[in-house]
């Protein structure tokens, strides 16, 4: 058989390049792909860090992909989780009956009431020789932890001190007549504020109590002075905010002291237009023993 010659040098060639293009095209089109990869995952890292700074930090989600979640966001579950925890303390304290002299008595045994001259009515006449009182004429919310009205070991301590000493179930607050004329509804509420925060971290286990100023009556009111309800409410407006903002509860009395029809104290339960006579101090007596906590 005759032997069959090539005599195109470029038959070759032609081969051989087309086996390296072959081999281009598998390998991605680069014939350095390790750099390639490298430089992509650069590129990668500084779009995901731009999207932290613009979105704030990623999470994990359960598909193991990160997802950003913009930040101050609150998931859903978060939310749920303190709902929760507010229904289940509400319904605990849904369950306090007060409804034996016996089970007033345990239930004044473990409260505190802090306040001024209307909270030292009540330990005066109010007839609740269980609770305590921490309550002095004119304090104010300014002065209230530094104050020593409280006696122990023979010697007068400080209220910060005397919070040191023994633990509470529940304590109630009343303050702020005696702040009128000074600083701000803002100001005031913030010193306030900073007291709550104080006995929380004194009392962490006591149901702490915010009671609304009460009112004076119209007549009172109508006299135009720094004493007046315009005020009051906008404090309480304040301190209810506080209340909610730091976890504690609000109580506001003026519910039960208040004229229909005016909205300022009812002027029978008074003698001076700010603070009830003593034959009146039921009505409030009975409105904190109706809303245990």
């Amino acid at each position: 058989m005759k032997k069959i010659k090539i005599r195109c040098p470029y038959f070759m060639l032609l081969v051989l390049t087309s086996v390296l293009f072959g081999c281009f095209y598998m390998l991605g089109g680069n014939l350095f792909p390790n750099q390639t990869k490298t430089e992509a995952a650069e590129k990668a890292q500084n779009v995901r860090s731009e999207s932290i700074r613009e979105n704030g930090a990623a999470q994990e989600d359960t598909a193991g992909q990160e997802r950003y979640v913009p930040e101050h966001t609150v998931s859903g579950d978060a939310e749920k989780t303190d709902a929760n925890a507010e229904a289940s303390v509400q319904k605990e304290h849904e369950e306090i009956v007060l409804d034996t002299e016996e089970a007033v008595q345990e239930y004044l045994s473990g409260t505190l009431f802090i306040g001024d001259s209307r909270t030292a009515t009540l330990q005066e006449y109010a007839g609740w020789d269980r609770a305590h009182f921490y309550v002095k004429y004119g304090l104010t919310i300014w002065d209230v932890l530094d104050e020593k009205l409280v006696e122990y070991g023979g010697e007068m301590i400080t209220v910060d001190e005397a919070l040191q000493k023994r633990k509470f179930k529940r304590i109630y607050i009343m303050l702020g007549i005696n702040e009128l004329g000074r600083g701000t509804a803002e100001t005031f509420a913030e010193q306030f504020g900073a007291v709550v925060g104080r006995i929380q971290e004194l009392q962490p286990d006591a149901i702490i109590v915010v009671e609304a100023i009460m009112h004076v009556t119209k007549e009172k009111d109508e006299e135009k002075t720094y004493i007046n309800n315009t005020e009051i409410n906008a404090r309480n407006d304040e301190l209810k905010k506080m209340a909610e903002r730091l976890g504690v509860y609000w109580l506001d009395v003026n519910q039960a002291t208040d004229d229909e029809e005016t909205q300022c104290l009812d002027s029978q339960y008074s003698f001076d237009g700010v603070h009830l006579k003593v034959k009146y101090l039921d009505v409030w007596k009975n409105f904190i023993l109706e809303h245990p906590f």
